[in-house]
């Protein structure tokens, strides 16, 4: 399922009343997904030229959506305490308050704490979205009850030259053995989980190049099935699943090809 897709289901899901009211969106870019959740919120306010709405959220001055960013790599307290007294208001002008807090890794436990009592006790008109890198990173709490929903979209990223090579190595060992054993070394090294995406993001981009000059269709359509399955296996990892098992999985699936 793509980015279009997912929100779209927030959407489909907001009109049969059905939605959450708090989302925890896992993303390889803060700028992009703050972009396409603001998108979704004048989607649900009727979106057209005409509509004032879309306008206010363009130029960040809409009254009824807070968005806040760390301020030297923190959220404070009295930023929480701020947008709680902001979404306490009736909203007037759409139909629920909204907020979107960026960096969501930065709430340290007193903001956090703060923030609880409106997560566990939330007015009916307020739909809020926590972005983060590392949804791992995030507090507990706000993971615990936050509907997770994860965004990808395509950046240039400069790997390190040891990424790449590692990449490169796996996918040589994954062409010709094709044996679980290979994940050791890589699950031993890549232990953060945010380290273990990029090399997965690495892989994906070395298969991608080599698609580029292969004529043969047979070889085109297995690559094209490596990368969903590699797609798949950081999308799991991203939700905590078990990484060696992961990682097994997705060999013994690419050995089925």
């Amino acid at each position: 399922m793509n980015n279009e897709d997912k929100l779209n289901l927030i959407y489909e899901k907001y009109r049969e009343n059905k939605n959450s009211h708090v989302y925890l969106v896992e993303t390889n870019s803060i700028e992009k997904a703050l972009i396409d959740i603001k998108k979704l919120i004048i989607r649900i306010n009727g979106e057209n030229d005409l509509n004032d709405i879309k306008k206010l959220i363009e130029t960040d001055s809409l009254p009824t959506l807070s968005v806040i960013f760390p301020e030297n790599q923190e959220i404070k307290k009295e930023f929480i305490e701020e947008l709680i007294k902001k979404v306490q208001k009736i909203p007037i002008i759409t139909k629920e308050n909204y907020f979107i807090i960026c960096n969501a890794e930065k709430l340290n436990q007193k903001s956090g704490n703060t923030m609880l009592k409106m997560i566990e006790e939330p007015e009916t008109d307020v739909i809020g979205f926590f972005i983060a890198n590392n949804a791992s990173a995030v507090l507990q709490t706000i993971q615990s009850r936050s509907q997770y929903i994860f965004l990808k979209y395509d950046v240039n990223i400069e790997y390190d030259d040891e990424v790449i090579k590692d990449a490169e190595d796996y996918y040589k060992l994954l062409n010709s053995c094709c044996d679980i054993s290979i994940n050791k070394s890589i699950v031993d090294k890549y232990k953060d989980i945010n380290n273990l995406c990029l090399f997965v993001e690495c892989l994906v981009n070395i298969i991608k190049k080599s698609i580029i000059n292969e004529v043969n269709s047979d070889i085109i359509t297995k690559k094209e099935k490596i990368i969903k399955l590699l797609y798949n296996l950081e999308s799991n990892v991203r939700k905590m699943a078990n990484v060696n098992l992961s990682l097994d999985k997705f060999v013994i699936e690419v050995g089925r090809l």
